[in-house]
């Protein structure tokens, strides 16, 4: 028997009801990888006290702790332990492919032989991230997925000419005596992300009938459960719960969320969890008993004190050396896109004196940090960017320049240009109408738009569309419509010329920084202004007659879904992944329309 079977839940059936029988050995296990982001070797992350779930760790007087772990070599270990005792089908939710300096400079083909020989995932279904590789003109999605051993998922997934399926949407397994219908559904929000990452190559099917559809017929082909992997968002799966009645288990990523306890939807017997961002890892064990299918499930934090966390797997750690050593070299010479690697990874190139990450949804203090670079680089009236909400942490400390690269790994140019108060606006209340929107299936980000330290913002969750935005300031003074702003931020390959940041409007007297890419801007910024010391400093706000909106796990009750908006005064929390309704499908368009 496994060392660490106590940690396991109880049984249960897939209602939540405790199992008749609460004893005995699953038929199969699952292993679920999410959103490893090129993480090859152990990073600090961050993790809650939610007040309803919450890792095992001593959190002292602190909301929130930072712990090291992760990495490929921690990863294959415990998947090696599991399989040594189970029948183990692994299942690996995508963004994969970037994330680190690694990645960036080899177009992800870094991460294949980890991968392949380490983890290996019996499925793979792509993330969003995953395409980003066909931004530059030697990345090719297609080929990163051909050289992957597992094979790849998408029933949601189009060429763009044909109109023809590229992967297959479902997959048969017999595992531990089980037919397991596995289900693979690939972001559906890459079309509004970046048109490089796509555009004339794939398209990308939205509706989740399309998630029923895939279920069906896998229980025709001969399925005794079903399960989907997906790259889609816990919100939207969530709701995709509900509506979608032939899937047991729902494999979430994308979120970044830690389901230590997963979701159960009664109304349709559904199971959902999300296993965090790579150095967490998702076990399900499902067996079938008097015809009723029966799990039980535990979230691994592979954090290098942790009580389950194995030593690192031998031969992949010499993998990972091996793979990571020419960006260590004194002069590694890496080119791709505006990016120039000249330094190795390790180089110090700054401190803090406070923490630094952004698992967050209203505001972090990265990202603050990040645009007040921006905006010291150009000199401009304030700097915008888009709200990252994935990334590790970095303590107090040294900086190095490989932990900058994870939390901005994009070789794009920084750029400045000049907009009208309302076109700041306008934007700013289409972010908001996106995260606070009611219904799941058409959230996206995840994140309220971040500026730099002079811009205040107070918003109202609860307000109707086009209303949430209350107040704007820059430097105290509100944002006058009428009046233009200089801005820093930077360019995507593949936006109109005058499109700057995932803004979505022209700017005027557009200035592209070529060969300037946000790291180095970020180095040169800690040059002049380390040791920093950034905080949350309350920039976005709640009005005060308005709904209060969590901005961490910490701040309401599990799971942490965004928007996370109280819209009763605490009186009745309503989370809107959670609101207890179904959807009547269309019967057209699912392929093109929301």
């Amino acid at each position: 028997m496994n060392q660490d079977e106590t940690s396991v839940g109880e049984w249960q059936s897939l209602d939540g009801d405790p199992a008749r029988d609460s004893t005995g050995d699953p038929d199969v296990v699952f292993a679920h990888v999410s959103d490893l982001h090129g993480q090859l070797t152990p990073r600090h992350q961050v993790y809650y006290d939610n007040p309803t779930s919450k890792p095992n760790f001593d959190f002292g007087e602190d909301d929130h702790v930072i712990k090291r772990g992760g990495g490929v070599p921690l990863l294959a270990a415990k998947l090696d332990e599991l399989r040594a005792d189970y029948e183990v089908c692994t299942l690996m939710s995508g963004d994969t492919f970037h994330g680190s300096a690694v990645t960036t400079y080899t177009d992800g083909r870094a991460m294949l032989e980890p991968i392949n020989e380490h983890v290996a995932p019996d499925v793979y279904v792509p993330g969003n991230w995953d395409y980003s590789n066909e931004a530059v003109e030697d990345g090719n999605f297609v080929e990163l997925m051909d050289d992957l051993d597992a094979p790849v998922l998408a029933n949601n997934l189009y060429d763009w000419e044909t109109d023809e399926r590229l992967y297959d949407a479902y997959s048969i397994l017999e595992v531990g005596g089980l037919s397991v219908g596995v289900v693979g559904m690939t972001n559906v929000y890459v079309d509004r992300m970046a048109p490089s990452f796509w555009e004339g190559k794939y398209r990308f099917g939205k509706h989740p009938a399309l998630l029923e559809e895939s279920a069906q017929a896998a229980r025709d082909d001969g399925a005794d459960v079903v399960v989907a992997v997906t790259e889609i968002g816990l919100p939207w799966m969530v709701q995709a719960a509900k509506d979608c009645a032939s899937v047991d288990v729902m494999f979430s990523a994308h979120t970044h969320e830690y389901t230590y306890e997963p979701i159960v939807v009664e109304e349709t017997e559904t199971v959902v969890l999300e296993s965090g961002m790579g150095e967490a890892l998702g076990r399900v064990d499902l067996r079938i008993r008097d015809e009723e299918i029966q799990f039980r499930h535990h979230l691994y934090c592979l954090t290098e004190d942790g009580e389950y966390t194995p030593d690192p797997d031998a031969d992949a750690q010499e993998t990972v050396e091996s793979v990571r050593a020419p960006f260590f070299e004194e002069n590694p010479g890496f080119e791709r896109g505006a990016g120039t690697l000249e330094r190795p990874l390790d180089t110090t190139v700054g401190q803090t004196d406070t923490p630094l990450y952004r698992q967050s949804f209203l505001e972090s203090a990265w990202n603050t940090l990040f645009n007040d670079a921006l905006q010291a680089h150009f000199d401009t009236d304030l700097a915008v960017s888009h709200g990252f909400r994935y990334g590790t942490a970095i303590p107090p400390g040294d900086i190095t320049l490989s932990e900058l690269y994870t939390f901005f790994p994009m070789a794009t140019p920084v750029a400045r240009g000049v907009a009208y108060g309302q076109q700041l606006t306008s934007h700013m209340e289409e972010f908001l109408e996106d995260n606070f929107t009611p219904y799941p299936y058409d959230q996206e980000d995840g994140r309220v738009r971040n500026f730099s330290s002079n811009v205040e913002v107070t918003v109202d969750p609860t307000a109707k569309r086009g209303r949430r935005l209350v107040e704007m300031r820059i430097d105290d003074e509100l944002v006058d419509p009428e009046e233009t702003y200089s801005v820093a931020t930077f360019r995507r390959p593949g936006d109109p010329e005058r499109d700057l940041g995932n803004c979505g409007f022209p700017f005027q007297d557009v200035e592209v920084d070529d060969g300037t890419i946000p790291v180095d801007v970020i180095v040169e910024y800690l040059e002049e202004h380390s040791p920093v010391d950034y905080e949350v400093m309350g920039l976005v706000e709640t009005a005060d007659d308005g709904g209060r909106a969590q901005n961490t796990p910490a701040d309401g009750p599990y799971p942490f879904i965004q928007p996370g908006v109280d819209y009763r005064d605490g009186e009745a929390y309503c989370e809107t992944s959670m609101i207890p309704r179904g959807n009547v499908f269309p019967e057209e368009g699912r392929n093109r329309m929301r």
